[in-house]
């Protein structure tokens, strides 16, 4: 893959069909290019949110 490609994600049709409908907390995304915007976002939070242990990552320079 060259540094200009982006990767694909497949839709998450299981989250995408599985929105609350009638809860108030929750804003419902019926648009599909829109859901998958706000899903990539949040995936990708999460993922930055995460905290690996350090010790695993100590010797990779040797």
């Amino acid at each position: 893959m060259s540094s200009d490609e982006t990767p694909k994600v497949p839709f998450p049709w299981s989250a995408f069909l599985s929105q609350p409908v009638f809860n108030p907390k929750f804003k419902l995304i019926l648009n599909p290019g829109l859901f998958q915007q706000v899903y990539q976002i949040r995936l990708l939070e999460s993922c930055l949110q995460k905290q690996l242990p350090a010790a695993r990552y100590r010797n990779l320079s040797s």
